[in-house]
């Protein structure tokens, strides 16, 4: 009988006993009911502890039993780059297997830290008299001077693909960087990441672009903002769990090399059909550009062999035949013949960045759920139903590459499908989906109207047709509340309001989420409203700021994953909260400024880099850096822990903060010093300079502050390590502590420790 049938004890019964039990009431039924509700326990408790003797299905809380059980050492869970303890049981015996292989320590790099990795032994590179019985014909002790982008490589990428051979160096490699010797072997690592737009080709149902935009200076920037940003490579990653070759510059998250590109155009130009292109190949080409010319409807994709790649400086003009470009990847520009009357230009392209914020391709469905469920909580039995993706709410889609149809769910630009919003009754929930990642300018103000009761959520995501229930099958229908936040990121040009209109005394006022935007332009909210939440958005400086008017004394202003200009509140709010965001961009040469002003507003922060001063009127704060001072108005009430403050900041009470942390330590040591020897207690000057000492050698220092560089805000290897691990979790502080640096760094020095050859050293160097 299946375990699935209804009422199994009370049918194994013979009819006659259940005959007589219908006579007298059913007692005999009701009974083996309760006993069976507790057969199905323990049925499902059995399953349970069956399934717990299998990595892949066991409970969370079993998997260091297992691990003991194959003697795996614990390992340093990274949510974030989906490092986890049960991966790593799991692969256990597949690392052992093959122990003391350089393919084995690249793999064990790539899975404990999520970075993509390349192992290099140091003695295939040394400079060496070779026998004849085992010749290494790639080992040149000579460099080529005839192949320049093979001579680049020896400094790409901290020299991880150098094909030259080297004099012999006697530095070890784990405690003094040493690299060409017998014993060495190299861990090259790349931080940063690709994040790849664009896909398919105009008229595609799938298609998108991102938009370069024109300079003054005759120019296009390849970035949608008009910033330098240099071009990325989206590391081709081997299919299959185990790593079977070496990695090679096409599996590295980098920059483009410019030499490599030019070599192999040249080579499709001159039709060198001996070696195939890596980076500009045919199915998957890292940059596609398509240019509309005047008169033309539609862009047309430029030939491999018309791009040509070489520095454009501030002028540039280019003697060459049409439907041709010449690109410069290392700062993100292009330029075409002046004879070419270009009218637009899309790309395929990825930019550079040290983490998922401000959006991008990566999945933003966690924020989304997050955002939906504070307006379904108690209603919604799954993250994906109720809020905005209840099948009742209103969702209407802006596209620039698809035809509109007659449905009126479509729209050509934003400020249509607000103004349809707007002429909403007060009370509902609405949803635009931004479906492409082309760039839209207005110059007139955009105001978004939010009515008593009514939720609007403008995200950049997707909206793929569906099966539509109880119709024919093949139906299929964008359908409301069924959307996903990722693959686009939408660029609005221009100014944006944000305008509260329900009464000042309304009990529910309305509220606005904007999830995967790239702003540029002011961002103004006024007005009555509940709640303003930028999730994953990017808000860039143009001489203006985030304003918050005086009229919102119950708004709740929320920027989470963000990369934000300065933020300025007017007057009292209920509350702005900041998670996991870089805020205080500033323009190229624009003097420093405030990055959070908001006086008459509690301010909740949590892991943030701030760019400027910060201002509250009470300040609790964890994980962050204050790049300048910040001054809470009443120091009575709320904590700062773990962050770095600058000395002339005013706050409430602080725990393990820095520099002051490290000074009183500094100061106690030298206390104690001076108690141990019998000397005098050190005097005040000499306690001021240990202080001053602290103060000048433990502060933050960024790799970049400027917008379009990929290490934005990113803590330099020759910042304090106070800094770099002195978040509560043992991370870094500051916007990037979710990444978990340190404990990815230690994750892999154990794993060497374990599955090292003997005698063996090895090095950690990142590439970027």
């Amino acid at each position: 009988m299946s375990l699935l049938t209804p009422e199994r004890l009370y049918q194994l019964l013979p009819a006659i006993h259940r005959l007589r039990d219908a006579e007298q009431g059913l007692p005999l039924r009701a009974l083996l009911a309760v006993i069976e509700q507790e057969l199905t326990a323990l049925e499902a408790d059995t399953a349970r502890l069956y399934d717990n003797w299998f990595i892949e299905t066991c409970d969370e809380w079993t998997v260091p039993y297992i691990g003991d059980l194959v003697g795996a050492r614990p390992i340093r869970p990274v949510p974030s780059a989906g490092v986890s303890a049960r991966a790593w049981v799991a692969n256990t015996l597949a690392y052992r297997r093959r122990k003391g292989t350089a393919l084995v320590l690249e793999q064990l790099a790539r899975d404990v830290t999520g970075w993509p990795a390349a192992a290099v032994e140091f003695f295939q590179r040394l400079a060496t008299t070779q026998h004849m019985n085992h010749v290494r014909l790639a080992s040149a002790a000579t460099a080529s001077v005839r192949d320049a982008a093979r001579a680049d490589l020896a400094c790409a990428s901290a020299g991880a693909f150098d094909p030259f051979a080297h004099l012999l160096e006697v530095r070890n490699a784990d405690t003094a960087g040493g690299r060409f010797n017998i014993p060495n072997v190299g861990i090259f690592l790349w931080r940063l990441r690709a994040q790849p737009l664009g896909q398919g080709a105009p008229g595609d149902a799938d298609a998108d672009f991102i938009s370069a935009r024109r300079s003054a200076a005759g120019w296009w920037h390849m970035h949608p903002a008009g910033v330098d940003a240099p071009l990325f490579n989206p590391p081709r990653t081997e299919t299959g769990g185990a790593v079977t070759q070496a990695a090679r510059e096409e599996n590295a998250s980098a920059p483009l090399r410019p030499l490599a590109l030019h070599a192999e155009l040249e080579r499709l130009r001159a039709g060198d059909a001996g070696t195939a292109p890596v980076f500009m190949a045919g199915r998957d080409p890292v940059l596609r550009v398509f240019v509309r010319l005047a008169g033309e409807t539609l862009p047309v994709e430029i030939a491999r062999e018309g791009l040509w790649i070489c520095d454009i400086p501030d002028a540039v003009t280019l003697p060459v035949p049409p439907r041709v470009a010449a690109i410069d990847v290392q700062r993100g520009r292009m330029a075409f013949p002046a004879a070419l009357d270009v009218q637009q230009v899309w790309l395929h392209a990825a930019h550079g960045s040290a983490a998922d914020i401000g959006g991008g391709p990566y999945d933003r469905g966690d924020a989304l759920r997050a955002a939906s469920s504070s307006l379904s909580e108690g209603t919604a039995a799954q993250d994906d139903a109720g809020g905005f993706f209840d099948p009742a709410v209103w969702q209407v889609g802006v596209t620039h590459l698809l035809p509109l149809g007659a449905t009126g769910t479509l729209f050509a630009t934003l400020r249509d499908a607000v103004q349809a919003w707007n002429a909403l009754p007060a009370g509902r929930t609405g949803v635009i989906v931004l479906m492409d990642s082309l760039t839209e300018s207005d110059a007139a103000p955009l105001t978004v109207n939010i009515a008593e009761g009514s939720r609007l959520m403008i995200v950049s995501g997707q909206w793929p047709p569906t099966p539509v229930a109880d119709a024919l099958p093949g139906t299929m229908a964008r359908q409301p509340g069924r959307f996903e936040a990722r693959q686009t990121r939408a660029h609005w040009q221009g100014r944006l309001q944000v305008l509260g209109t329900a009464a000042a005394e309304a009990l529910d006022p309305g509220a606005l989420f904007l999830n995967g935007l790239l702003l540029q332009g002011p961002l103004d909210i006024s007005g009555p409203l509940g709640q303003v939440e930028l999730a994953h958005c990017t808000v860039l400086p143009g001489g203006t700021h985030i304003t918050v008017g005086s009229d919102s004394p119950r708004l709740a202003l929320r920027v989470l994953s963000c990369l934000a200009a300065p933020i300025a509140v007017a007057g009292p709010v209920g509350s702005v909260a900041v998670a996991d965001s870089i805020v205080g961009l500033q323009d190229a040469g624009a003097a420093g400024s405030a990055a959070l002003s908001a006086p008459q507003a509690p301010l909740d922060l949590l892991r943030t880099s701030f760019l400027g001063t910060v201002h509250g009127l009470t300040i609790s704060a964890s994980d962050c850096i204050f790049d300048a001072p910040a001054v809470a108005e009443r120091r009575q009430t709320g904590c700062v822990r773990f962050c770095y403050v600058p000395p002339a900041s005013a706050v409430p009470r602080r725990y393990r903060c820095q520099p002051q942390l490290e000074t009183d330590a500094r100061i106690a040591a030298l206390r104690a010093a001076a108690l141990a020897a019998g000397l005098p207690p050190p005097t005040a000057a000499e306690e001021d300079a240990v202080r001053a000492e602290a103060e000048a050698t433990v502060r933050p220092l960024f790799t970049s502050r400027r917008y379009g560089d990929p290490g934005l805000a990113q803590l330099d290897l020759r910042c304090a390590a106070q800094i770099r691990t002195g978040a509560e979790s043992g991370a870094e502080m500051g916007a990037y502590e979710r990444l978990r640096q340190p404990q990815r760094e230690a994750n892999l020095r154990d794993a060497l420790a374990e599955y090292l050859r003997l005698g063996l050293t090895a090095g950690v160097y990142f590439a970027n």
